[in-house]
């Protein structure tokens, strides 16, 4: 072979080899450890955190994550110093080594993460937020990373287009815009509760009932169990209905008050457990379904009753059914869907779960059964539309919110109590074929219903919120069955991919909320959020106990 034919192959090995061995030297990688908490109701944010900081760290090409199975090598332990950390390095494998932790104070969040390299190089950067805010403090913390760590070009003029950007958010995003709307603790509502300037960004205002954008209703003679706002009349007008523990009142707003139009007795045996409203028979109207208990004290069995209005007044739509119903936005659609669920043989309901119903030939029929987890009943739970997929989100029965993938696998869990009710089924614990006659009241449990949560788009690039109430007393922290609330505060929440985080509440709201609805119950062309309560009358007063309704004009930028 000539020198000059060996001087070409070896010129085109070069070639093909070069830019192999310089990718393999660019994309360098790095692991980062299960962060530290030093809450134990916060230990799954541990993960939580380790997977959000990977795949915002990755610059692919350049700097990419190890092998989880490689992390998995070292466990959760952290490194003492900087020779543990390249030997930590060393077994997995990677350039780069990041451990950190995430220190929960208050309603605080403190994150420090320390990276390490091969050559014994450090770097420590930390943040500090609210607990709803930690998600965008880890993007910071990430952002400093790929900036200062990996000099990925353009990482600095990327974050300060971020800051920007949340300005311009605050400022501009498709959210209530509304003075009894606050996004945080920290002020950062730029009005005061009658429109003018604030004193001090950090002071909050609770605001009135003249407070602009806020419409409160006379108090009503009874204490409310639940309310639906809807056209059940067939004029496409909305009006309103509230149920007592045992009556179903019909309201519409005349006049700036709830003007009374019809009322429907159940009778002193049975109480209402919630409220819908769905058209049945497809007629443009309405039909209001009642989910109730018959003998709740007793021998508790399900009915419901499926009402319509017509002539100022109620009538049977059919004859109650023996089970428990009620009306949920069930994906891949998320449509108002009709479903139902019975009585179990020994628990509040039955054990196979939750089906969907269609009313066929004057009655109700099961046709699928939904996929849900297992702490899951007809009345807990509500699906949260997430881009193509949905979450489904279930308040255990310590009203504890729960976020579970549409394959029932569990993804958050968050220790607040949240739309909890003085409703009660009885759980009766006795043994089968011990279940005749009344019961005693050392062989019960009680299980309190939740009222609904309701997902709502308040974004036309259809990012979905779920409206809950967050319970505020310190006796029912400390009495179990005590389910009466000085106070309450209603919270949009939203998926931040990780857990559920804050996108804004209501100030606080004096008394019991025990509903909410976004409709346009003024019928005056915008949708307002509304809450049903009951008024608060202290510890001993529940015969005292009123009904008021509360509307918040959601002034929604277009």
């Amino acid at each position: 072979m000539s020198r000059k034919r060996l001087f070409g192959l070896l010129l085109a090995a070069m070639m093909l080899v070069l830019p192999a061995l310089a990718l393999a030297q660019g994309a360098r990688t790095y692991a980062v450890l299960p962060l530290k908490i030093n809450d134990e109701k916060f230990q799954y944010m541990s993960r939580g955190a380790q997977s959000m900081l990977s795949s915002r760290l990755a610059w692919i090409g350049y700097f990419e994550p190890a092998p989880m199975g490689n992390v998995e090598r070292v466990g959760t332990r952290q490194p003492a110093n900087a020779n543990d950390a390249m030997g930590m390095m060393s077994q997995i494998g990677s350039d780069f080594l990041m451990a950190g932790k995430i220190d929960f104070s208050d309603k605080q969040a403190n994150v420090e993460l320390r990276v390490w390299d091969r050559k014994g190089q450090s770097w420590t950067k930390t943040a500090q937020s609210s607990i709803e805010g930690l998600v965008p403090a880890l993007e910071r913390v990430a952002s400093e990373v790929r900036g200062e760590v990996f000099k990925r070009p353009g990482e600095d003029a990327k974050a300060q287009e971020r800051k920007e950007a949340r300005k311009e958010q605050l400022g501009k995003a498709p959210m209530p815009q509304n003075a009894d709307f606050v996004t945080g603790d920290t002020g950062e509502t730029p009005v005061g509760p009658a429109g003018g300037p604030v004193m001090n960004p950090q002071f909050r205002y609770e605001g009135g009932a003249e407070t602009p954008g806020r419409w409160q209703s006379q108090s009503l003679r009874f204490a409310s169990s639940g309310m639906v706002t809807g056209d059940f009349v067939g004029d496409k007008k909305n009006r309103v209905i509230i149920a007592s523990a045992t009556t179903v009142y019909a309201y519409e707003f005349f006049q700036n008050t709830l003007k009374p139009i019809g009322e429907y007795q159940l009778g002193m045996r049975y109480k209402v457990l919630r409220l819908s409203l769905m058209d049945l028979d497809r007629d443009g109207k309405a039909e209001i379904i009642v989910s109730a208990l018959n003998d709740p004290e007793g021998n508790a069995e399900p009915r419901s009753f499926i009402l319509s209005y017509a002539n100022g007044k109620f009538e049977k739509f059919m004859e109650p059914v023996r089970m428990h119903l009620s009306v949920v936005r069930t994906p891949p659609t998320f449509t108002p869907t009709l479903l139902g669920q019975g009585k179990g043989a020994h628990a509040p309901f039955d054990e196979s779960g939750v089906s969907e119903m269609i009313y066929s030939n004057g009655a109700l029929q099961a046709v699928t059964r939904l996929k849900l987890p297992s702490i899951a009943n007809l009345y807990n739970f509500s699906y949260l539309p997430d881009g193509t997929s949905y979450k489904t989100v279930v308040l255990n029965e310590y009203s504890y919110m729960k976020v579970f993938t549409p394959d029932g696998e569990p993804q958050y869990s968050q220790e607040d109590g949240y739309n909890s009710s003085n409703i009660y089924l009885i759980i009766d614990e006795r043994l089968p074929g011990m279940d005749t006659g009344r019961r005693d009241s050392g062989t019960e449990l009680f299980y309190y219903v939740p009222f609904r949560m309701i997902p709502v788009s308040f974004d036309s690039k259809g990012k979905y919120e779920l409206l809950v109430n967050k319970d505020i007393s310190v006796a029912a922290q400390v009495f179990q069955k005590f389910r009466r609330f000085s106070q309450g505060e209603v919270h949009s929440l939203f998926w931040d991919g990780v857990g559920m985080s804050l996108a804004w509440k209501t100030r606080r709201i004096k008394g019991t909320v025990v509903d909410l609805g976004v409709e346009d119950l003024q019928n005056k062309g915008t949708k307002q959020l509304i809450v049903c309560l009951n008024t608060y009358s202290g510890a001993i007063g529940a015969s005292s106990e009123k009904t008021v309704v509360v509307t918040y004009d959601l002034n929604m930028n277009k």
